[in-house]
């Protein structure tokens, strides 16, 4: 495929105009200001359009779309409580495909080519990228919870290691598995420990949620005397590479210890602020030299999967509590919402466009009022675009989506399975 006068977002973060860049099986194999030699099977017209590096979710659990808006107004642990945990106890594996489906539609219609979930049957959300085209770093949730739960989902570590054997680096990498602990206050140190070694066992990287509340860093103190970056990295977690979500509650010695162990951050805001939980101070963490990144968290406290309202909503939050509108440029955001994140997931052939790297893109079309007239194109990205705007989306070199058509899923059978699995899930 053959892009041609289109302007592209280069890895320097410059906006290179009227430009041609060749798509040649799933890589990118020619950019330049002159048509290349070669026969397309397809030249795509990119005249007022804008060529970018596909979006990275490194924070999601793509099934909760089911659970989309449920128990809103509550604070995160009576949200999870009253209104997650028993409402995810009636899941079925057809529940978690037609789910991550779903969500991965949303996904991909916002420009997002890659992203990072926990969840359970794990199994099903791996099927459901392979049919949909996207990429995803899959863990599989429920062997670190503490046994006093009862969680119905716990699994044995055998599961993990047949998972990690069937799945990690599937499809020529489109799949990863990593390993899970949802949290320390539902974990236990036994378990904790376990997980670690099972991923450095495997090589694979752990996601995680880390310091989301006061209420849970000021428990995990009064547990064991230690705050919950402590406690992980005391049990040997960071020594794997970790992605952890939330971090609004990080003490300085934390960031010290982040930085040193190599661990990304993902950025969650809007979960953040829906729930009530805080606002992260991305610019300290950083400054601090820790990688981070941006996610969606679930539609149960999003509460869709817009990548563009995060996008949006971080950078004006940092610039609001720091009182400085030259915090964090729209350079700045787009780089932490595609390359920090594919440094995140272990993938050094994306989150840029650049020959030779993974044809993991998405273009956005600025004949729209809400983009016109344009004056700094990424800055019309960052603050004034929608899903609406954004007419491709393509991942390992295929179009999964194009001007309003789903390429890979048949939407209309999965809104149809939804809406019966909705009246299932919620009949009394």
């Amino acid at each position: 495929m053959l892009f041609k006068n289109i302007n592209i977002l280069s890895c320097n973060g410059e906006i290179q105009k009227d430009m041609y860049l060749a798509v040649t099986n799933s890589i990118i194999s020619y950019m330049g200001k002159t048509a290349p030699t070669e026969t397309y099977d397809r030249v795509f017209d990119g005249t007022d359009m804008l060529l970018m590096p596909g979006f990275i979710n490194t924070h999601c659990h793509v099934p909760m779309t089911l659970l989309r808006s449920l128990g809103g107004n509550l604070s995160l642990s009576d949200w999870l409580t009253t209104a997650v945990f028993p409402t995810e106890a009636k899941l079925t594996e057809e529940f978690v495909y037609y789910g991550a489906m779903l969500g991965i539609a949303e996904m991909i219609k916002c420009g997002i080519t890659s992203f990072n979930d926990m969840y359970y049957f794990s199994q099903k959300i791996c099927t459901s990228l392979l049919e949909s085209g996207i990429n995803g770093n899959i863990a599989m949730d429920g062997f670190a919870f503490d046994d006093r739960l009862k969680n119905k989902y716990s699994i044995p570590a055998s599961v993990l290691y047949d998972f990690h054997k069937e799945f990690n680096n599937k499809n020529n990498g489109q799949i990863k598995t990593d390993m899970c602990i949802h949290a320390e206050y539902t974990s236990d140190p036994k378990k904790v420990e376990k997980l670690a070694e099972i991923a450095k066992n495997t090589g694979s990287n752990i996601q995680l949620h880390l310091s989301e509340t006061q209420s849970e860093t000021d428990g995990c103190i009064k547990r064991y005397g230690k705050t919950p970056a402590q406690f992980f990295c005391d049990y040997g977690v960071f020594d794997n590479p970790t992605t952890a979500a939330h971090c609004v509650y990080l003490s300085d010695d934390d960031l010290i210890l982040l930085k040193e162990k190599n661990v990304s951050v993902s950025h969650c805001p809007i979960s953040n602020l829906k729930l009530g939980s805080g606002i992260a101070d991305i610019v300290r963490i950083q400054q601090s030299g820790i990688n981070v990144t941006l996610g969606t968290d679930g539609s149960a406290s999003n509460d869709n999967l817009n990548f563009l309202e995060d996008l949006k909503t971080s950078i004006l939050l940092q610039k609001g509590i720091h009182k400085d509108a030259s915090l964090l440029t729209s350079r700045d955001i787009v780089r932490i919402a595609t390359k920090n994140g594919a440094i995140a997931q272990g993938r050094n052939n994306t989150g840029e466009i650049a020959v030779g790297k993974k044809a993991d893109l998405f273009i956005v079309n600025f004949n729209s009022p809400n983009l016109q007239p344009v004056t700094d194109m990424l800055n019309g990205v960052v603050y004034a675009s929608l899903p609406e705007n954004i007419v491709l989306t393509m991942a390992n070199g295929k179009v999964l989506y194009e001007k309003g058509e789903f390429k890979t899923i048949d939407i209309e059978s999965i809104l149809a399975n939804v809406k019966e699995i909705k009246k299932l899930l919620y009949s009394n």
